[in-house]
């Protein structure tokens, strides 16, 4: 049975066939239709953060990969779960245990979108794509067969006027439960989980932010980081409780990191959506707030790299590092949102506006076609993927300490920022946006 302590917070519930969307975050984007005033950028899709989406069988597809496929520990070396491990983050977690991970033999990915290894790393490790429903305990108890480590970096992101509340509460908290079911039931040592800076982000600006920070009255935006604290919050419960089949003297040790907004290849979200507007809109990205406003980004391939270090401490040391939580960013300087940009438009021959929008002004229009939506939407119900919440994130500073993560997961950048402005510039100037 799960844990008592985690059953008074959620009942687990076993979803198999329900679906669960995929959705995404702009962080940085405004729209203002209304008003003709479009600065391009959406928060309907999937963010940092994959997703499952429903399956056609209740029964698990598994597929090897590459190398010789998989299903037992080889060589005595660790079986990685990656949920969520085709999407933007999962690709570049897979390419981190594949080069930087010696004490890892396989790889396995457990995500409804197939996975393909678009980074073109090499794959001297075998991957197992398992093709299943996170909220299907079925599908989930099947995946973990043998598996050492979970870095769970599945879940749902939904914004907009009217978020799909139901939607993040299936997947980001009863799928994390029923993972975690499953995770004591099949004997699973340790789990990460992929968490957000958005937990801890209210009206308050946010410098030098560190794991004391409480969690705030209001979140800036509605739904999705309430639902993601819920999820940390039965992770970290879960730490230390024993599992349940077996003899009892095994235990699981979990921690959750907090990683900043992501950029980087196969990043579809949120520089892309920039880029688009930009080409979209004459060439140029329209600034918002008089540009005093810093904001933290961080390349995905630290991110990624800040997990493979997770687990190696929960390894080390669980008892220090279980049940914790850890802001992990990297060398990108801290910048204005739109100056970040900049050198990004430049590579794709676009610019940013000379002018710059008050801030003030595109808030209120925000808030001011939002309260129309929400006053027609008995009759019509429009929702505009933008909310002005957006707009005061983009205007607003926010960025957080590393030091945790520093000294007790060992954890430092693993590429430069030149290095991976390097890497994003190629990739961003010769990317698809259609």
């Amino acid at each position: 049975m799960f844990p008592r302590s985690l059953e008074c917070r959620l009942p687990v519930t076993n979803y198999c066939s329900a679906n669960s969307g995929q959705r995404g975050w702009y962080p940085f984007s405004i729209v203002v239709s209304t008003f003709s005033l479009y600065l391009g950028i959406s928060h309907d899709l999937l963010a940092d953060i994959p997703c499952t989406k429903s399956v056609l069988s209740r029964r698990p597809v598994v597929m090897a990969c590459a190398g010789q496929g998989g299903g037992s520990r080889g060589e005595g070396k660790e079986v990685v779960l990656v949920t969520g491990g085709a999407g933007f983050l999962g690709q570049h977690i897979v390419r981190e245990l594949q080069e930087r991970a010696s004490d890892v033999g396989e790889i396995r990915v457990f995500d409804a979108r197939p996975y393909v290894n678009k980074l073109g790393h090499a794959q001297p490790k075998p991957v197992r794509f398992v093709k299943g429903d996170l909220c299907c305990q079925d599908d989930v108890m099947k995946a973990l067969d043998g598996v050492d480590t979970v870095i769970h970096t599945a879940g749902v992101v939904s914004y907009g006027v009217f978020p799909d509340h139901d939607r993040m509460q299936r997947v980001n908290v009863d799928g994390t439960a029923t993972l975690l079911e499953a995770c004591l039931a099949k004997r699973v040592p340790r789990l990460i989980y992929t968490s957000t800076v958005d937990v801890v982000i209210g009206e308050e600006e946010i410098r030098e932010g560190d794991e004391t920070l409480p969690v705030p009255d209001t979140f800036l935006f509605p739904g999705y980081p309430a639902t993601k604290l819920r999820a940390e919050q039965l992770v970290l419960a879960a730490n230390g409780a024993a599992f349940t089949t077996g003899d009892d003297t095994g235990r699981l040790h979990t921690l959750a990191l907090r990683p900043n907004v992501m950029y980087g290849e196969e990043d579809p979200f949120y520089v892309t959506s920039g880029l688009r507007s930009a080409e979209q809109h004459g060439g140029c990205l329209t600034r918002v707030g008089d540009g005093g406003a810093l904001f933290q980004q961080a390349y995905v391939g630290n991110m990624a790299w800040a997990h493979i270090a997770a687990k190696r401490a929960l390894q080390r040391s669980p008892e220090q590092v279980g049940g914790h939580v850890f802001f992990v960013t990297d060398d990108t300087p801290l910048m204005n949102t739109f100056d970040f940009m900049e050198p990004f438009l430049s590579a794709r021959g676009l610019s940013l506006s000379t002018y710059h929008l008050p801030y003030r002004l595109v808030y209120n229009l925000m808030r001011g076609t939002e309260a129309l939506l929400r006053l027609i939407s008995p009759l019509y119900k429009l929702n505009s993927s933008t909310a002005a919440c957006s707009v005061a994130y983009v205007c607003k500073t926010f960025y957080f300490s590393r030091r945790q993560a520093e000294l007790l997961l060992e954890y430092s950048p693993v590429y430069s920022y030149e290095e991976s402005l390097a890497k994003c510039v190629d990739y961003y100037k010769n990317m698809d946006l259609k």
